[in-house]
């Protein structure tokens, strides 16, 4: 099968290559962790800025101090990797997407 080297929008919406990412990200047990700290780190926000009554505007304000490598790094690095580029314009189905797998898996898990 041939790799493929370059990635346009409309290939990394269909869900086939957005399942093939989320895959490639759940292979590298590091980086899978690091997804999961993202969505629990954004689980923590939401939970303070409704406890604060705050507007999602203010996360940069009340949370200045975030992860690092952020999720927009973690799935740009991996979508490079994967197809050569990661197009601007995909980043954010990408981020969703792995954000959602993450969700599922940190809700399955067992309390």
């Amino acid at each position: 099968m041939a790799k493929i080297e370059r990635l346009s929008t409309r290939h990394v919406s269909s869900d086939r290559s957005l399942e093939r990412i989320v895959a490639a990200a759940r292979a590298e047990p590091g980086l899978w962790l690091m997804i999961k700290e993202r969505e629990m780190e954004l689980r923590t926000m939401r939970a303070e800025l409704e406890r604060l009554g705050a507007k999602e505007g203010d996360i940069d304000h009340l949370f200045p101090q975030r992860l690092k490598p952020t999720l927009s790094e973690l799935a740009d690095d991996l979508v490079s990797r994967m197809f050569g580029g990661c197009p601007p314009d995909m980043l954010a189905p990408v981020q969703d997407t792995l954000l959602a797998a993450a969700r599922h898996d940190l809700d399955a898990s067992p309390g």
